[in-house]
């Protein structure tokens, strides 16, 4: 048999390679926040071009550092061009807060991604298995071959929010009433991976992440959420309000009091 009359074989799709879908962060929340302080401090005094966040932020000048700046923007961590990168108004308030504060500010970053808040709105106020979060996440046009590692992402950052509590191989998640408002939306502009202007995961981003060095970006999932207090029989709580206070600082205690159920 001559060259020429050789089958030709099938064109091989590469490993990891298009495979489409809703678009969903790549790391889990705790990775985000620990990677948006970084953020914070490197553009205190401005923003800064892509090529400098990457290493300097992501510690990865290749398709690593560029998923995560992509995961960055989706919880509403990270804005602007690859001109010319920024911590966002939430980067900021979560890296000012004292740490009693800064829970409801994490929640509002877990709830940033659409497709999280989706999930979290349907499963909300259950006890439920991986394989049911799982289930749903397909439901919402994740990828088959994805769709495992999103309900992980999705499982470690609702227990690094305080939304969710492990508890054996299910999770229980809180009520919806006790999340607080998510942040707007902010456009993809320019991060590689990051389908632009839309809620669809870019082709490509199935590549960057294919190419990602096993454990790289493995860091513990977040800690428990303690269990709600509730209203105690007999226990009356006074308050006494400064009207000088700051309205703002004043929500964020009335929310923590509502949310461990002691008003």
């Amino acid at each position: 048999m001559t060259e020429s009359e050789k089958p030709k074989e099938a064109k091989k799709m590469p490993k990891g390679g298009r495979k489409g879908g809703a678009l969903f962060p790549k790391i889990n929340l705790k990775q985000a926040l620990e990677y948006a302080t970084k953020l914070v401090s490197k553009t205190h005094t401005g923003a800064l071009p892509e090529k400098t966040i990457l290493q300097g932020v992501f510690g990865s000048g290749t398709s690593s550092g560029k998923i995560r700046a992509s995961a960055l923007k989706q919880f509403g961590l990270l804005e602007g061009t690859v001109e010319a990168y920024k911590a966002t108004k939430l980067a900021k308030e979560i890296d000012a807060a004292p740490n009693q504060d800064r829970q409801p500010l994490h929640q509002s970053a877990f709830l940033a991604p659409k497709l999280f808040k989706q999930i979290f709105e349907t499963l909300h106020g259950d006890t439920v298995s991986k394989a049911r979060v799982e289930q749903v996440v397909k439901g919402l046009e994740v990828h088959p071959d994805s769709a495992e590692e999103c309900a992980q992402l999705f499982i470690d950052s609702a227990i690094a929010a305080g939304l969710g509590t492990s508890s054996g191989d299910s999770i229980t998640l809180a009520s919806a009433e006790n999340a607080p408002p998510t942040p707007e939306a902010i456009p993809g502009d320019g991060v590689e991976g990051e389908a632009t202007g839309t809620d669809r995961e870019d082709p490509e981003d199935a590549k960057l992440a294919a190419k990602q060095v096993p454990g790289e970006t493995g860091l513990d999932a977040g800690k428990e959420r303690p269990a709600a207090l509730g209203n105690r029989p007999g226990v009356i709580l006074n308050l006494n309000v400064d009207p000088s206070s700051d309205p703002d600082k004043l929500e964020k205690q009335l929310r923590l009091l509502r949310q461990f159920g002691i008003i």
